[in-house]
């Protein structure tokens, strides 16, 4: 049997949570207030892990990695210890494969990517603007991180649509876990889709150790000391992270401002806020990823609660973003909010590599997208659904239309 996400009793004094059940973040916004306000750290009992919800405490986590380590994995109950990617690791050994491409991702290194992140958002729209309907996910908001992050590790551009193809399944079918508790059960498409990648991406690394080229495979595959699966975890580390993750922000936000014409139209006025304070507020509103795992190193309280030396923590993003002790009214999107440092894309060491890339693409595809069709509208404002996962949270579909140009 089926465990359900929430279970609820008498007075909403006591719930039971699976945060692991995929439908529980289908609509989990009471489910977090409730965890924030009434037990901040929770345990599941079906998942057997900590549930951390409150802004402080994620902050407080992320950024002590002696006391909190990656090096158990950071996906909850699969043991990634094998998995060499830099995201299981705490620093020293974390920095240091971080930093063999870090200086590509800085904000004055990204900056000089601006012409070609417009020059591909031109190309995208070129093909939408004279239609005057599409779905946006696939048209537009799937596309730009697909194309900059192939382009970035290397691969051939005739190939951006089968990285797309990777990185949304893989992301997708990844977060759909069993409800019922661990161990987790890895979805049965997966490891076909992991050995396609492999298969793919192979050919790539070796055509980089025979001719390097000024690309992120490149100096990666012609390390002495990497394996070929090192190389290959760590590339599907930022396919994944550099393509899904800014997907999900540009179409929740291209079906969020549609439903929010206050906001656009302040936009519209005021497009300066896009690169001051917009592009901020619609990563904190979205959250795309949903959660990370950390493990304790060692007996502890927090909250009151004795946390155990081997016991799993899983941070809760959204939650965190939206918490009233630190955002004024954080359930309202406001574009011109100016708010501390929210963590979607992590804290401390382990802050996302390609957070500036990412805002380099937000800005630039809003900024053309409010220039070239302003007065985009749902479809059908009750059509879009959110796919249940519990590693990212994404629309199926969302439909459009707009006056063609």
């Amino acid at each position: 049997m089926t465990t359900p996400a929430v279970t609820e009793t008498e007075g909403d004094s006591v719930r039971r949570i699976n945060v692991l059940d995929p439908e529980f973040y289908v609509d989990p916004w009471d489910a977090y207030r409730w965890l924030r306000d009434q037990a901040p750290v929770f345990w599941d009992p079906v998942q057997r892990l900590w549930v951390i919800s409150r802004f402080e405490d994620v902050v407080t986590v992320e950024k002590d990695g002696v006391r909190y380590t990656s090096y158990e994995g950071s996906r909850p109950h699969i043991d990634l210890r094998e998995e060499l990617s830099m995201i299981n690791m705490d620093d020293p050994d974390h920095q240091a494969q971080r930093n063999l491409v870090a200086s590509q991702f800085t904000p004055r290194a990204v900056r000089r990517h601006e012409q070609h992140v417009r020059d591909v958002v031109t190309e995208i729209l070129d093909a939408v603007t004279p239609l005057g309907e599409c779905e946006a996910i696939e048209a537009i908001a799937s596309r730009l991180p697909a194309i900059m992050i192939s382009d970035l590790l290397g691969y051939p551009r005739d190939q951006w649509e089968r990285v797309r193809h990777w990185s949304e399944q893989i992301m997708l079918l990844s977060g759909q876990t069993s409800p019922d508790g661990p161990p987790h059960v890895t979805h049965p498409e997966i490891p076909g889709l992991i050995k396609d990648f492999y298969e793919g991406t192979l050919e790539v690394v070796k055509a980089r150790r025979a001719e390097p080229r000024d690309d992120l495979i490149s100096v990666w595959a012609n390390r002495p000391d990497w394996s070929t699966k090192k190389v290959l975890d760590e590339i599907l580390l930022v396919l994944d992270g550099g393509a899904e993750t800014t997907r999900t922000v540009i179409g929740t936000m291209i079906r969020d401002l549609a439903l929010n014409p206050d906001q656009r139209a302040l936009l519209i006025e005021r497009p300066e806020l896009l690169a001051s304070k917009a592009v901020e507020e619609f990563i904190r509103w979205v959250s795309p990823v949903l959660n990370m795992r950390r493990t304790a190193t060692e007996d502890h309280e927090l909250h009151g609660q004795h946390i155990r030396r081997g016991d799993q923590l899983l941070l809760l993003y959204p939650a965190a973003n939206r918490d009233p002790r630190v955002f004024v009214d954080p359930e309202t999107l406001d574009v011109a909010r100016t708010a501390p440092r929210h963590v979607a894309f992590g804290f401390g060491t382990h802050v996302c590599l390609g957070a500036h890339l990412a805002r380099l693409e937000l800005r630039v595809m809003f900024e053309e997208l409010l220039r070239r069709m302003p007065d985009w509208e749902l479809v059908d404002p009750t059509e879009p659904k959110v796919l249940p996962a519990t590693f990212a949270r994404a629309y199926d579909q969302i439909r459009i239309r707009f006056t063609p140009s």
